[in-house]
């Protein structure tokens, strides 16, 4: 049987975003559409039909709000889209949870109070302290945006929204980990994730950005970073100061569960992006015209989602290189996130960061195998 869709991540602006961090792989993508990027906004005709569809076709429809910046379309735009939520959610006896991820700037309490009112995960974009942050994440005049960042994100966390950190580790914010984590720590976000950038230089295609992160440098940032939140882990109680996202989904690994990040997963076809105007889509990071399933207006997500092209997207993931599938860390990353792969003439690929990979799994196991001991004791 096959598996349902259960999340779809919402363009509703497009790639139309109020700041211009010098690292975004998503602001070109105004250019598979015509028009300036600021009239790339979502209809309520369109708004409907992917709301209505969802509660069609899923269990638990969530809804991942993501841009470009998805605040720019305005509270009015996301109370709309929660009182569509609640009719079709009331008319089909089922639940469902929202997710917005935003760089904060256009956010104020009237935002605030809606986002906790209607439970909404709020992911912040904040790449850590001040020097770090504001290297790469400046506004269209070039300003660097921290302040007002981090100002609005303690906002919400003062009215009580749920707040997840968002972090990118560039080849700056590399060399700082400890630095990084115990200031998000300080500032009182317990939860966080950590996204590796890799991106083709714009004028030579054929090598990485500078901004980019080398393997080794993330690799020993990653080991880094789970000396700090192991040392905060309350192994009697199996108690958690922080929350990281990539550890989490390890210790689901190792306790034998389907962990809950796509990149861990064997195959990757879990869920579809929609665009401002419809256009669905298998990855957000991959969107591009040869990865285009279709059109909302045209099939049903439904469709779109059992199709033979989304779900030979999902497939290539496993598409690995002989070496990768003798790798003893197999389990643990399935040849991680496909949008860092680096292909071979048999479309076969290794993960740019598989150096990485293996440097901590090889430091890390030990104290992942003992953490899934310890869980399995605690609710046997």
């Amino acid at each position: 049987m096959p598996k349902p869709l259960q999340s779809i991540l919402i363009k509703p602006v497009g790639s139309f975003c109020n700041i211009r961090c010098d690292y975004c792989f998503y602001l070109e993508k105004h250019r598979l559409y015509t028009g300036p990027p600021s009239t790339h906004q979502m209809t309520e005709a369109t708004l409907e039909k992917l709301i209505s569809e969802m509660f069609i076709y899923s269990d638990f429809p969530t809804f991942l709000w993501q841009g470009g910046e998805p605040t720019v379309m305005g509270l009015e735009f996301f109370e709309k889209a929660v009182a569509l939520q609640k009719f079709y959610a009331k008319s089909k006896g089922k639940s469902y949870a929202n997710a917005l991820q935003t760089n904060a700037m256009l956010l104020t309490e009237a935002w605030a109070e809606f986002l906790r009112r209607e439970n909404f995960l709020v992911g912040v974009s904040l790449d850590g302290p001040e020097h770090i942050h504001d290297r790469y994440r400046k506004d269209s005049q070039g300003q660097g945006t921290f302040q007002r960042v981090l100002t609005k994100a303690q906002m919400l966390l003062a009215q009580r929204v749920p707040v997840n950190i968002l972090a990118t580790v560039n080849d700056y914010s590399v060399n700082y980990p400890k630095e990084i984590y115990k200031f998000l720590k300080d500032q009182g976000f317990q939860f966080m994730q950590f996204s590796p950038v890799v991106e083709a230089d714009p004028q030579h295609p054929e090598i990485a950005a500078p901004y980019s992160v080398k393997a080794h440098d993330y690799g020993r940032f990653l080991e880094q970073l789970f000396n700090c939140w192991v040392k905060d882990f309350d192994f009697k109680r199996l108690k958690q100061k922080t929350s990281i996202r990539f550890f989490d989904t390890l210790i689901q690994v190792y306790l034998g569960m389907m962990p809950d990040h796509c990149a861990l997963h064997k195959e990757c076809n879990d869920y579809l992006v929609v665009e401002h105007n419809g256009d669905l889509f298998s990855c957000d990071f991959l969107v591009d015209t040869d990865t285009r399933l279709g059109n909302l207006h045209e099939l049903s997500l439904h469709t779109a989602f059992q199709s033979a092209s989304h779900l030979a997207f999902g497939k290539r993931k496993a598409n690995l290189d002989e070496e990768c599938q003798h790798c003893p860390w197999l389990r643990q990353c399935y040849g991680g996130c496909i949008k860092d792969r680096i292909r071979d003439s048999q479309d076969k690929g290794r993960n740019r960061f598989c150096e990485s990979y293996k440097f901590f799994f090889s430091r890390a196991d030990a104290r992942f195998q003992e953490l899934a001991k310890l869980y399995r004791q605690y609710y046997q």
